[in-house]
C-alpha cells in the first residue's frame, strides 16, 4: 500500500505529464514543455534538500554574539555532551521532503524524455 507522500508525488508526476500532453495539444513543442518540467523538478529537488536541512540540527550550540556592555546570560551555557548528543543523531527525512525528492525526480525524468523526443 502507498504511503501518503507517494500518492502525491506518483500525481505530481502524472500532472506533470498531463500538462506536457495539453501543451502539446495547444501546439506547443514538446521540448518547451519538457523544459519546464525539468525546472520545475529541479526546483523541487531544491526545496527537498532545504526540508532535510532544516531538520540536520545544524545550528545546535551556537552563542548569540555580545556586544559591549551587555551582561552575560546565566543560562547561556551548553554542555558539549547534549550538543554532541543533538548534532550526531540520524539524519531525518520528513514526508515533506521525500514527497519533494520524488516529485523532482520523477519531474526531471519526465523532462528529460519529453526534450529528447
Amino acid at each position: 500500500m502507498q504511503k501518503n507522500w507517494q500518492r502525491w508525488g506518483t500525481g505530481v508526476i502524472a500532472l506533470g505529464i498531463l500538462v506536457a500532453l495539453v501543451m502539446r495539444v495547444l501546439g506547443r513543442p514538446l521540448m518547451e514543455s519538457g523544459n519546464l518540467l525539468f525546472m520545475v523538478g529541479l526546483v523541487l529537488l531544491v526545496v527537498g534538500a532545504i526540508l532535510i536541512l532544516v531538520r540536520g540540527h545544524l545550528f545546535t550550540g551556537w552563542r548569540h554574539r555580545r556586544r559591549k556592555g551587555m551582561d552575560a546570560l546565566p543560562g547561556e551555557k551548553v554542555d558539549v555532551h547534549d550538543v554532541a548528543t543533538v548534532k550526531n543523531s540520524p539524519i531525518r527525512v520528513t514526508a515533506g521532503a521525500r514527497f519533494s525528492l520524488l516529485s523532482g525526480t520523477g519531474l526531471i525524468v519526465v523532462g528529460i524524455i519529453l526534450t529528447l523526443i
